[in-house]
């Protein structure tokens, strides 16, 4: 009976745990900074820029071609005009594309991520990006989602990548405490480099994984 009951506990605790695990960092607050950039407050006294802006996309009128049939030959089409109405567009605010240093860096845990510099080879755009860490854990991955914008600030890709992998067995490829790393060139496709030219991308880090 107390077997049971010490099992039931600990099925009670763990999924506590899992639920506590899973909850995201709520916003508290949005604040302006003197220059004009807007922060967001968290509740786990974390913060970030506010980078981007959804807008309603403007109505589309899409023409549909509706035939009847009948015993009565020669009977025309009818073309009716119908309103779809189409997806937000995600963009950035005024505020961040004219202060494009707001977008290439991102930090937790003690791991900072910078984009460094980007190479085009074709129409495959070869990304840079330098990492820091001040954290006591020995890193061997950091992944990023990165969101590409285009001049005018509309979202043109969002992709997760992998900036910093260890080599299995290999302690000297870990990124540790104190170092300052420079990444392998990472390759992307579907960017249009005619769109890209002020090369806007914005980063935030999805996982950390360490021994």
């Amino acid at each position: 009976m107390q077997t049971s009951l010490r099992l039931s506990a600990l099925s009670s605790l763990s999924s506590l745990l899992l639920l506590t695990s899973s909850v995201m960092a709520a916003d508290v607050a949005q604040i302006t900074l003197e220059n004009g950039a807007q922060v967001r407050l968290k509740d786990d006294f974390t913060w970030e820029y506010v980078i981007t802006e959804t807008k309603a996309a403007p109505n589309a009128l899409a023409a549909t071609a509706v035939s009847t049939s009948s015993n009565i030959a020669s009977v025309p089409s009818v073309a009716l005009a119908t309103q779809t109405v189409a997806a937000p567009i995600t963009t950035l605010t005024a505020t961040a594309i004219a202060q494009p240093e707001l977008l290439g860096s991102t930090a937790k845990d003690g791991i900072k991520v910078s984009f460094a510099e980007g190479q085009w080879k074709g129409d495959k755009l070869g990304l840079s990006f330098d990492l820091a860490s001040t954290s006591n854990e020995h890193v061997t991955l950091v992944e990023v989602e990165a969101s590409f914008f285009a001049d005018n600030g509309t979202l043109l890709k969002t992709e997760k990548l992998e900036v910093w992998e260890a080599i299995f067995r290999m302690p000297e490829t870990y990124l540790r405490k104190g170092e300052q790393r420079k990444s392998s060139v990472i390759w992307v496709e579907g960017i249009d480099k005619a769109q890209w030219q002020k090369q806007l991308i914005n980063l935030k880090i999805t996982e950390i994984n360490s021994r």
